[in-house]
């Protein structure tokens, strides 16, 4: 017997042996299904999307994000060139360097204690300390507690347990719009 036996009718079906093959090869213009199975539905196939992980680092072809896992522990300073997540605990200042425009985020699990001075900070975990974002955006999340100073030009609170204090950094074009020199 040759390897169409997934092919041939089924005992009871029909009482003619198996037709041999055809002489010349032809190329299927559906896909091949043994009998007994559904054909799949060709029209709603499922399409697996990229996943974002990281938010991209402006004017750069790949973002350079750094991660420390939950269940670490880092004491000490880091300078750190791209994007940070910290899902582990912290102690001592973080300070992003290179263009200014990475991006601190501190997970629900994560806790640091000490200062951050990022362009961008995001708050889901615990801080105590100064997030320093002058010039920049901090989101507080409605799972962050944070206390200590925030100094922020874009600041967005929701929920958050907060004992800070706030200090508003203005843009570099808003004292020229004012008419103050």
């Amino acid at each position: 017997m040759d390897n169409d036996d997934s092919l041939a009718p089924v005992d009871g079906e029909g009482s003619s042996p198996a037709a041999p093959p055809p002489a010349t090869p032809s190329v299927p213009s559906v896909p091949q299904v043994a009998m007994g199975q559904a054909m799949p539905e060709t029209r709603h196939l499922p399409t697996l999307l990229p996943t974002v992980q990281a938010i991209a680092a402006e004017g750069r072809g790949s973002a350079n994000v750094s991660t420390l896992g939950q269940g670490l522990s880092f004491i000490g300073s880091a300078r750190i060139d791209g994007s940070l997540t910290v899902s582990g605990e912290v102690q001592g200042d973080i300070e992003l360097q290179g263009s200014g425009s990475g991006h601190v985020t501190i997970t629900q699990t994560g806790t640091v204690v000490g200062d951050i001075r990022a362009r961008n900070i995001s708050v889901l975990g615990q801080t105590v300390g100064t997030l320093d974002a002058g010039g920049g955006r901090v989101s507080l999340h409605d799972t962050a507690s944070v206390s200590g100073r925030i100094r922020y030009t874009h600041l967005q609170v929701n929920g958050a347990d907060l004992n800070a204090q706030l200090e508003r950094v203005r843009p570099e074009g808003d004292v020229a719009k004012s008419g103050h020199s």
